[in-house]
């Protein structure tokens, strides 16, 4: 035999073995090939569930700012106050309210609330996200002696549909307000929507 005939028994030989050792476990030779063509099916319908569920789920988002023609303050108060965020930056869904200062879950969801605040040193700054009359995260700027404080916090509310938030000053301080730059915000979004079946 020349050793190309050599070389071509051995394969046969080795084929012949590969498919008696696949007959004698009761295999069939092309189930790995189908195993993983449905692995690929299975995996392609979830991405057109996830891409589904991306594009129909519901989309909510805000922030706004206070508006005013020039530089100035809003507070002190002699009562807690509630604060009224009318310079919409961005609201999609249209869930928060610029008149009234409250934001109105559309759907039973996760979302993340934030907000900044600045004030001149000369007063304290207290502020608060309120979930309905509670009183949720809050913050406290003391008169520093400098010229500008900034604080700011945030906080992952669970909401059911209606259910409101908003933010207050505490009483007997006061917040900035400017004409350009929104220094003083307040932020909300969906992180994600809750069904009545989640844990």
């Amino acid at each position: 035999f020349s050793t190309r005939e050599t070389v071509m028994a051995l394969f046969q030989l080795f084929l012949i073995s590969i498919l008696s050792s696949c007959m004698a476990h009761d295999e069939d030779i092309m189930t790995p090939v189908v195993n993983i063509y449905s692995e690929l099916k299975e995996l392609k319908a979830s991405i057109i569930g996830l891409t589904l569920d991306l594009y129909t789920s519901p989309k909510v988002a805000f922030t706004a700012s206070m508006s005013n023609t020039e530089d100035t303050h809003r507070g002190p108060f002699s009562t807690e106050t509630k604060l009224i965020f009318d310079k919409v930056l961005t609201n999609i869904g249209n869930a928060y309210d610029p008149v009234t200062g409250v934001f109105t879950a559309p759907v039973k969801g996760v979302y993340y609330f934030r907000y900044s605040g600045s004030a001149f040193s000369s007063h304290d700054m207290g502020l608060s996200i309120f979930k309905g009359t509670a009183r949720f995260v809050s913050s406290y700027e003391y008169n520093s002696g400098e010229r500008n404080d900034q604080m700011s916090n945030g906080a992952v509310m669970e909401l059911d549909v209606g259910e409101e938030v908003h933010m207050r000053l505490w009483i007997r301080t006061w917040i900035f307000v400017d004409p350009r730059y929104n220094y003083s915000t307040f932020t909300g979004y969906l992180l994600y929507p809750l069904d009545s079946t989640s844990v």
